[in-house]
């Protein structure tokens, strides 16, 4: 790894008053839990029995709460399961030091649907989840905007349901060609972000993991026009010269970060 540009990044984050987590799916591997969305992710490792990877399309539509509900939740009970038992790994932590040491501390701005980084103890407020949660649920229909925390145990042995009609509810999470997602929540936090970004006057942006499969966080990162430290594990594609690229797993670059973060207070 280049030792240059890691210095330089721990200098960035050392002189800026707030960061910009911008975190894609590679945030998320290093805590044992792979892309959703991948070959070898997450809903591919969690298909029901009898079911093979040619029959995944058919779990990421919308519609599969629709056409086979006790399968849909077979499925995606597993997942919320899945992602409540696994612990974030150290890199969430790191971030969160960093951010204590800022005066408008962090915001988040995450297409991971697990909740880590509130698991984390990132404060739910100063979050982002572009694409939803999975440890929210809403009405399958939807009967209403409402939104509430899944419990629990939710998702077997009996299938969830909406707390306004009875009818079947669903992962507040969006899911492909899925018109039924209820985006209230994820809105509100968008708004939230918006108020906090006219506090700071030297923001960093720390983009970890994102991909260019679906680019959604990663453009949002390079729209805000601010010093961007990219880490990825693919080779880095540089954006303007305010770009740092670190190629790496996230938590062995934000380990190493730390580390010159370190150098940099006791010079």
């Amino acid at each position: 790894m280049d030792t240059t540009a890691l210095q330089h990044a721990a200098q960035l984050i050392d002189n800026a008053d707030a960061l910009i987590i911008a975190a894609g799916a590679g945030m998320s591997v290093d805590s044992g839990l792979p892309d959703f969305r991948g070959s070898r992710g997450l809903w591919t490792t969690l298909l029901p029995e009898g079911l093979h990877e040619r029959d995944l399309h058919a779990w990421t539509q919308g519609r599969c709460f629709e056409t086979d509900p006790t399968q849909a939740w077979r499925f995606y009970g597993e997942a919320l399961r899945v992602c409540e038992s696994t612990v974030p790994h150290a890199g969430h932590a790191f971030l969160l030091d960093w951010a204590d040491r800022k005066p408008h501390g962090a915001f988040v701005y995450t297409s991971n649907v697990d909740g880590h980084f509130e698991a984390a103890g990132f404060a739910p407020a100063r979050i982002v989840e572009c694409h939803g949660s999975i440890r929210h649920f809403q009405c399958a229909r939807p009967c209403s905007p409402d939104i509430w925390p899944a419990a629990h145990g939710d998702g077997a042995p009996t299938l969830p349901r909406c707390r306004r009609c009875g009818a079947l509810a669903r992962p507040n999470f969006l899911l492909f060609s899925d018109p039924a997602w209820v985006v209230a929540r994820t809105n509100a936090q968008r708004l939230r972000m918006e108020t906090w970004r006219a506090g700071p006057c030297k923001p960093v942006v720390i983009e970890i993991g994102a991909g260019l499969a679906l680019p959604g966080v990663r453009m949002f990162a390079q729209s805000l026009r601010l010093p961007l430290i990219r880490i990825n594990t693919d080779a880095t594609e540089l954006y303007g010269a305010a770009t740092i690229a670190l190629q790496g797993r996230a938590l062995d670059v934000l380990t190493r970060i730390d580390a010159a973060l370190a150098r940099v207070h006791a010079q």
